[in-house]
């Protein structure tokens, strides 16, 4: 009499290879999960910083004068006796400009905000009081490089690559 083969285990084979199957699955996804994440972390923060910005430039903006809001286009016929304080806060707005410009270059303000600050980075300094006092300024080589350098025409100054630029959150639709 032949002993009959018994396949012991082989359910309890298949049982744990789906097990295993499953738990990395599960692992994939938590993984998934914790990368989009950290990419939604990055954004947020990201998103904090360019606010910041916002704020200090709407701060700069309240301190012009009346006469300097009405002469946007050009500068007063007669001296008025805020100018310097105009002038002041022109050179204010040239720092902030400058820092958006090296923050930008680090590639922590997102491509749909850096749209809407080149067309007002561009549009302001072709109006006064920030013509008037970026021509005193234009004599100094030294200061505002990076701004210097946008304003004759350098363009985005953020020059990551487009998988770094998605990795931290920079690319994609505006939050606004």
């Amino acid at each position: 009499m032949a002993q009959p083969v018994i396949n012991v285990g082989s359910t309890w084979d298949t049982n744990w290879f789906a097990v295993a199957a499953i738990s990395q699955a599960i692992v994939a996804l938590f993984v998934l999960i914790g990368v989009v994440g950290l990419r939604q972390g990055r954004r947020l923060r990201i998103i904090a910083y360019e606010d910041r910005f916002e704020e200090r430039y709407w701060s700069l903006m309240e301190r012009l004068s009346l006469e300097a809001l009405r002469a946007a286009v050009q500068a007063p016929d007669a001296p008025y006796p805020e100018r310097g304080a105009d002038l002041l806060v022109a050179r204010s707005y040239f720092r902030l400009c400058e820092t958006q410009l090296n923050v930008r270059a680090s590639g922590w303000i997102t491509d749909a905000t850096w749209s809407l600050w080149e067309k007002g980075i561009t549009d302001r300094m072709s109006r006064y009081p920030f013509k008037a006092a970026w021509q005193e300024v234009d004599a100094d080589q030294g200061l505002y490089k990076r701004l210097r350098l946008f304003v004759d025409g350098g363009g985005d100054p953020c020059r990551l690559w487009l998988p770094v630029r998605w990795w931290r959150g920079l690319t994609g639709k505006s939050r606004r």
